[in-house]
């Protein structure tokens, strides 16, 4: 049960992104969080994240949807679920998903920290927890 509960997350979230705010940009990628997803636990957080892409990825992969969890009292974050689409806002045929945590990421200003500056990690963090 524990298992399947990131993957309920973002199926129950998909119809949501009508409300979608964008938070971040790098290159081709638009990265949009949906306040009314992000679920509050203390300084720990759940948000599920639309990557979504201007150009299809390989194996025609228009947008991702990253569930994550923040850590907000240590400015880190790590993926725990992940699903591909072919469609923008992580619409259409899901392509392949994946439930696995990540290591954290760290994105608070840190001496020998190797996330350069304009990372859209930061953004994601301080939208999350300013909810």
């Amino acid at each position: 049960m524990r298992a399947a509960l990131p993957v309920v997350l973002l199926l129950a979230a998909a119809p949501a992104w009508a409300a979608a705010t964008k938070v971040a940009e790098d290159g081709g990628t638009a990265f949009y969080i949906d306040p009314a997803t992000v679920t509050a636990g203390g300084y720990v957080r759940r948000a599920p994240v639309v990557q979504d892409y201007a150009q299809p990825e390989s194996g025609g992969v228009r947008s991702r949807q990253v569930l994550y969890e923040v850590d907000c009292a240590a400015e880190r974050l790590r993926s725990v679920a992940v699903s591909e689409h072919d469609e923008p806002m992580a619409q259409g045929t899901r392509l392949g998903s994946v439930e696995r945590t990540s290591d954290w990421i760290y994105v608070a200003s840190r001496t020998g920290s190797s996330l350069p500056p304009r990372t859209p990690y930061r953004p994601i963090v301080r939208f999350v927890c300013a909810r």
